[in-house]
């Protein structure tokens, strides 16, 4: 479930100012004992102070709650520690019967204030029981930041302060409604109003520290029950004490007599409660709609997906049929091979796509920025285009700054963008189109325009372009509809920069105009922008003993006679047994290794040959079709060099070699090839 990206950002800033608060307010509120100033310790007259020592401990708790939003973890575990320690001893008097003398020691000498306590200057147990409450949820918010393994405790903590806000409950309607047999119960709710309305900052300060989990992560939801959440909790909390409240001003005031305020507070009630069931009726249509409108997309993506599939597998299975019949024609064996290639890279690119799509969804997409030249980018995305536009029949202008415009970018993420936006223009323009990409400086950002003579977007969809699975239909048959993920990535991505994406049309025919717009560095900074080594590998060609294992006998017999072609001398194993038995006999200097097999999967014989005497200086490099970090992480802890991501492509095999000549075993990394993007 998406969040709400405006609500996130105020939190911090929220919980700092209810921290700060609680920390300025007790400290003023203390002030007034050595001052001998009561009004400051009792904000409603009527004889019941916050007593010093609650004044110390919200301090403090206060202080602890800053601390927190500044991630200083131990000083906010130390201070809240203090506050639970002394609030549990002071809790603990009331229950043995004993005094330990240090209720008293602020007092400054003042007996006014004690209207509701039970002993002079010890804070009541209603206010003690939520101060332990508080230092608990401060002494596991900082314990879970110093060691992050814990993070799972944090889910206590709203608990915890929700409990403070029901015992502190009791006194603050009390004191709304001036009901001093509710709000001065020795036992039950005997809390001074300041000490209440501090406390209060506390607990709310705790529940917004903990956005992960409820109630924070229902009010941060993008959806139905969020914004009834948003809606209904803040209405149903204010509004029926304010009613209540207002019902019995008016009665004490004379404005209407006793059976009018109850007419006036249940109409008042019966129409705020229809207008809640109202909003919540309609938020549920909404989001019944978004379900409908999104299983359409899904059922719209799989059969789109299905024909996306079939487009690149027909010419490489009609290849396979045609190699055997043209073999002894080399033009032709060259021409088939040159095809089944480029539809090799185009099933690349799809679930390419398909992987970034769910990454950024999931918000675990990364990215690698660094200072890199738009021109560079530029020509990384035109080369990847260049084929589709070619095909098509295109022309393409290209016109960039000839003044160096330098960003501070993930170039292969940003390549990306330029690319999907090429490839639209190409796919949704007729044969023998024209395309255009401009770039210009404008102050202290650059403008990209990708501009077609294509088929325009209408003006009700120009809205819903960027949203996933969104496409435009389209009769004509020359063009490809593709999956309708492109444009999500291409906003995604460009926000994940700090820039913005817009589309402009006039209409059907019409063609269209993407504009990105992007932060640039300043000119100062260019000079530290090194040289990118090359990207080709320089391998001379040694000879080394190379193990393939993989369950999958038709890929591992594809790699082997892949190295082989290298010069490099290459045995297989079908799972991880077979694969410690046949290194300890070869002897390999590198093993390929699938992770996903029977009997033992990878990392177990990783773990097994890691243990050998001859496996300590063996390179290891995990095949696998997994990217994500946990996977990264488990190769590492298992005894891997390297980790490639499946289908694995010559490039990456030849770098793994030349490191191997070099003699360097780097920590885990993933050697690049088109599909390791995260």
């Amino acid at each position: 479930m998406t969040e709400r990206p405006t609500l996130r950002t105020t939190l911090t800033p929220l919980a700092l100012s209810l921290g700060g608060y609680a920390f300025v307010g007790s400290l003023v509120s203390f002030l007034g004992w050595p001052l001998d100033w009561p009004r400051l310790t009792d904000w409603f007259n009527d004889g019941v102070s916050i007593q010093p020592n609650a004044c110390v401990l919200i301090m403090l708790s206060g202080a602890a709650t800053v601390l927190i939003q500044w991630r200083a973890w131990r000083t906010a575990t130390v201070l809240g520690a203090l506050v639970g320690i002394a609030a549990s001893l002071i809790l603990l008097q009331y229950f043995i019967g004993a005094d330990f003398g240090f209720n008293h020691q602020l007092l400054f000498g003042r007996t006014w204030g004690q209207g509701t306590t039970l002993t002079p200057g010890r804070v009541g147990p209603p206010a003690s029981a939520s101060l332990a409450i508080a230092g608990v949820a401060l002494v596991i918010l900082g314990w879970s930041g110093i060691d992050p393994s814990r993070d799972r405790l944090r889910r206590i903590v709203p608990k915890l302060a929700l409990a403070i806000c029901v015992i502190l409950a009791f006194s603050l309607l009390g004191y709304l409604f001036h009901a001093r047999e509710f709000y001065a119960i020795p036992w039950i709710s005997a809390i001074a109003l300041p000490t209440s309305t501090l406390l209060l900052a506390i607990a709310l300060g705790l529940i917004i520290s903990v956005p992960e989990h409820d109630p924070m992560r229902l009010l941060l939801e993008d959806s139905g029950a969020g914004g009834l959440a948003r809606f209904a909790l803040p209405a149903l909390i204010i509004m029926i004490p304010l009613l209540l409240w207002l019902r019995i001003l008016g009665y004490e005031y004379g404005h209407y007599d006793l059976g009018t305020g109850r007419a006036l507070g249940a109409l008042a009630l019966m129409v705020a409660a229809i207008s809640m069931l109202w909003f919540a009726l309609g938020a549920l249509r909404r989001h019944e709609e978004q379900l409908r409108n999104a299983d359409r997309r899904k059922d719209e993506f799989l059969a789109t997906l299905a024909h996306e599939l079939r487009n690149p597998l027909a010419p490489i299975r009609s290849g396979l049929e045609l190699l055997p019949m043209v073999r002894d024609d080399p033009e032709a064996v060259d021409e088939v091979i040159e095809t089944m290639n480029r539809q090799t890279k185009q099933l690349i690119t799809l679930v390419d796509d398909l992987v970034d799509v769910s990454r950024l969804t999931r918000g675990k997409l990364e990215l690698r920025k660094s200072l890199v030249q738009l021109s560079d980018i530029v020509q990384s995305a035109v080369e990847a285009s260049r084929p589709l536009i070619e095909d098509a029949g295109h022309t393409l202008e290209i016109q960039i700054p000839q003044q160096p415009v330098l960003l501070e970018a993930d170039p292969h993420r940003l390549a990306q963008v330029i690319s999907n936006l090429l490839n639209n223009a190409a796919k949704y323009t007729p044969k023998g189109g024209r395309i255009w990409l401009t770039a210009e400086r404008q102050h202290r950002q650059v403008a990209i325009w990708v501009k077609d003579t294509g088929i325009g977007i209408p003006p009700e969809r120009q809205d819903q372009i960027f949203e996933l699975f969104a496409q435009i239909d389209s009769q004509q048959a020359q063009i490809q509809s593709g999956l309708g993920i492109g444009l999500t990535l291409v906003r995604s991505l460009v926000a994940r920069h700090s820039g913005t994406v817009e589309v402009q049309c006039d209409g059907p025919g019409k063609g269209s105009t993407f504009c990105i717009r992007l932060p640039i560095v300043n000119d100062s900074a260019a000079n530290t922008l090194g040289a990118v080594p090359a990207g080709e590998p320089q391998y001379t060609g040694r000879q080394h003993r190379v193990l393939v294992v993989d369950d999958n006998d038709a890929a591992a017999k594809m790699l082997r006679v892949i190295i082989e072609q290298l010069g490099q001398e290459v045995r297989t194993a079908g799972d991880g047994r077979a694969a410690v038995q046949v290194a300890s006999e070869f002897r390999p200097q590198i093993i390929l290794m699938d992770l996903g097999m029977p009997r033992m999967d990878g990392y177990e014989a990783a773990q097994a040959i890691r243990q050998q005497p001859w496996g300590k200086d063996v390179m290891l490099a995990a095949l696998t079709g997994w990217n994500q970090d946990r996977h990264k992480q488990r190769a590492q802890e298992a005894g891997f060099d390297h980790h490639l991501v499946k289908p694995v492509d010559l490039d990456a095999i030849k770098r793994l070699l030349e490191q191997l000549e070099r003699r360097r075993v780097a920590p885990v990394t993933s050697v690049h090839h088109p599909l390791d993007r995260e």
